[in-house]
This record gives structure tokens, sequence and C-alpha cells, in this order.
């Protein structure tokens, strides 16, 4: 990965109908720059199939790897789904 990464958080927002966009976001990845993509946890894999050289995040990572946390994504989950990043702290 290069030196800078450019990354942007999706929110809430995006369907799997949208995933087109990730294919325009990596034809127009300027040179010498690493792009990284969060998108809701429900569009990880997903977004996994056609990311190219784009870096996938998680949005958020529980610290237990597993237990009654509802709603919550553990770091192994979010691993086995695409992401090798996640935001933290925000």
């Amino acid at each position: 990965m290069p030196c800078k990464l450019a990354a942007g958080n999706w929110k809430m927002n995006g369907l799997p109908s949208d995933l087109g966009e990730v294919t325009a976001i990596a034809e127009g990845a300027p040179e010498g720059i690493g792009l990284l993509l969060c998108p809701p946890a429900t569009l990880l894999a997903s977004m996994a199939q056609v990311a190219g050289p784009v870096a996938l995040g998680g949005q958020d990572c529980h610290a237990s790897a597993s237990g009654a946390h509802t709603g919550d994504v553990s770091a192994a989950m979010l691993k086995a789904a695409g992401a090798t990043y996640v935001l933290t702290g925000h």
C-alpha cells in the first residue's frame, strides 16, 4: 500500500445495487495513493467481490471475539468478510 491513503466511510448508505460505484472509484484511483472504503457491514462481503485494488474496512469493531453483543461485529468477522482495516473511536 502506498504511503498516502484516501479513505471513505459510507456511513449508513448503500445497497447492493450501488456496488458499481466501487468499480468507478477503483478505475479513477490517482497514481501512488491507496484507496480505502468502509461500507456498512451488510455490504462488506459483497464489496470485497468487486473492490479490486481498493482496500476495505469495517466501520466499527467490538473488542470481544464473540458473545451476546447484538448488532456488533468482531475483528474475525470483519476479516472473514474482506476487511483489512477498521475505523475506531469515531
